[in-house]
């Protein structure tokens, strides 16, 4: 009967845990250190309430811990949560506002929203905090996120914003059509030419030209014209070779295949 009733809660979203199974849960993912997964354990903490100085007693790394362990007093006291916790305060480098974001989703997640609009609000919130982590710093994802929200924000903060983040937003804006029409198209890879173009740098290189970049190159009859470009100043210079004072197989093989190319665009 147990398992029966234990199988139809599992069936409907609830999924029971033994009484030693969410701690151990706890220490593998304080083991792994995996940042991901860090983020979730305040939320087990307030779903499970575990023995915490059970985890105490068995977690080797004490330092991550701690920092967890204040990082979940710190979310309890903001969401008015009464949960006896271990008298741990710990300076941590984690990021709380990532902390909190994602208990946030959980609790709200977790109070089962029976609306298909509701559920899409809370994906579409964990997408747009992916989106917003690949093209901005944790700062201004916090500054943004204050803006958004209608919060004040210090002068100091207005001003990064102003410098950097404004100009990244309109970046955006001003990027839509390229982006969709890139996008789509597949990238052509062509090895042999970029081999070609590096054994090309490598014969400017002997001949005393160092650190120089081959912007083009154009092959007429036997005649081989490169043009470099060289040092932060782009200084140009122009090297004319004729293939038969060139040597290596290899290179004489691409420069065959192609005849021309232009680096720049």
């Amino acid at each position: 009967m147990a398992r029966t009733i234990e199988k139809k809660l599992s069936e409907a979203g609830y999924k029971l845990l033994g009484e030693s199974e969410i701690e151990d849960l706890i220490l593998s993912i304080l083991e792994k250190k995996d940042n991901r997964f860090l983020k979730a354990i305040p939320y087990l903490i307030y779903l499970h309430n575990p023995d915490l100085d059970i985890i105490n007693a068995k977690i080797k790394n004490k330092k991550l811990f701690g920092e967890i362990i204040s990082i979940t007093k710190k979310i309890f006291e903001e969401e008015g949560i009464e949960r006896k916790l271990p008298p741990i305060n710990k300076k941590t480098k984690l990021n709380f506002q990532e902390f909190k974001q994602e208990f946030d989703l959980q609790k709200r997640s977790s109070d089962k929203p029976t609306l298909f609009l509701e559920k899409e609000k809370i994906y579409a919130e964990r997408n747009l905090q992916m989106w917003l982590s690949q093209l901005f710093t944790k700062k201004e994802k916090y500054i943004i996120q204050r803006i958004l929200a209608e919060k004040p924000i210090s002068k100091t903060d207005y001003e990064y914003y102003s410098r950097k983040t404004k100009k990244k937003l309109n970046a955006i804006i001003n990027l839509k059509d390229f982006a969709t029409s890139t996008l789509p198209l597949s990238p052509k890879i062509d090895q042999e030419l970029f081999e070609l173009k590096k054994l090309l740098e490598k014969l400017a290189e002997k001949e005393g030209h160092k650190y120089c970049l081959l912007n083009r190159f154009i092959t007429t009859g036997d005649n081989i014209s490169l043009f470099f470009s060289k040092g932060s100043g782009q200084k140009y210079f122009t090297l004319l070779k004729n293939k038969f004072q060139i040597k290596n197989q290899r290179l004489n093989e691409l420069i065959s295949k192609y005849k021309e190319h232009n680096f720049e665009n």
